[in-house]
């Protein structure tokens, strides 16, 4: 039996879709009573900040996909309490996942560069990740930076950015370097993982084989719908201005997007790592990531 978290979310929603083809056994946990017309698949109600309701999730239940991050879920004035939140959220899963015998946690948090201080939306995701990793449960972990997708937060503020600004400015983000992947690719490493005995107790950075800058992810993404911007270099961060402009004009929740503004100072790149063998494929290229998202998108236009 699998417990998945988050499984109404932009990954989590993904996953069940995969795990549904294989013909798995999939408890989704969710926070309102929801059903299913697959046999396969079953609702749990229940919260990650309250730890009796995931003892009982997790009763039965050998593999656990960990999805929940609290980033957004807070009141007005307590934005920055999602890292406390976080924390207790995934203590609980841990104490209850021991309850219950739970054999693995496979989990997707964001890629980091470790000599770097770390942004508070990347600190807190990087103390989750501790938590499981020295949580005596084996574990499967991936490490991500932008993925490409409709849905994605950073990929829908990207997109944002690119189509309702014929003037970008360019901040003090410019030359951050990140290693973008396709949504479809991580939903293939999260999946597949799980027949896979060499990824347990590991932790993999996942990307596509290029290193771009911010600045190139925007200039590749307008080429790739055909539009032109002009750039125009401006000293400093506008952090909390930037993150006022892009809640009111993308749908990404506007605390979500001040944290991810704060984390544009990052380098989010891959460090080596034998994927290539354990799975054998890699992932599609940034502009075959773009090209298939757009038209994803077109046809559900249409």
């Amino acid at each position: 039996m699998i417990l998945l978290t988050g499984a109404t979310g932009f990954i989590g929603s993904r996953v069940l879709q995969a795990l549904s083809l294989k013909n798995l056994q999939v408890r989704c946990l969710a926070r309102k009573q929801k059903t299913s017309d697959n046999p396969n698949i079953t609702y749990m109600t229940g919260d990650a900040l309250d730890r009796n309701s995931l003892v009982a999730a997790t009763k039965g239940v050998d593999t656990v996909y960990y999805f929940i991050h609290m980033m957004g879920n807070q009141p007005k004035g307590e934005q920055k309490r999602f890292d406390v939140l976080d924390r207790t959220a995934i203590e609980n899963m841990v104490e209850a996942c021991k309850i219950n015998g739970v054999k693995r946690i496979i989990h997707l948090t964001g890629m980091r560069n470790p000599n770097e201080k770390l942004s508070h939306h990347l600190k807190s995701r990087k103390e989750v990740e501790d938590i499981i990793r020295n949580s005596g449960i084996d574990y499967t972990i991936f490490r991500a930076s932008v993925i490409i997708g409709r849905g994605g937060a950073a990929f829908d503020i990207l997109d944002t950015v690119v189509k309702k600004f014929p003037v970008i400015p360019v901040l003090d983000w410019e030359d951050t370097q990140v290693q973008p992947i396709f949504i479809d690719d991580v939903i293939k490493y999260l999946v597949e993982c799980l027949g896979k005995k060499e990824t347990v107790n590991k932790c993999f950075d996942i990307g596509c084989s290029q290193v771009l800058t911010y600045k190139e992810l925007i200039q590749q993404y307008a080429e790739e719908l055909g539009l032109k911007r002009t750039f125009i270099r401006i000293p400093g961060s506008w952090h909390r201005i930037s993150s006022m402009v892009l809640g009111k004009l993308s749908p990404v929740d506007p605390n979500v997007v001040y944290w991810l503004i704060e984390s544009l100072q990052n380098n989010m790149v891959c460090e080596l790592n034998d994927l290539n063998k354990i799975f054998g494929f890699e992932p599609v290229s940034f502009k075959e990531s773009l090209r298939r998202s757009i038209i994803r998108n077109n046809a559900l236009i249409r």
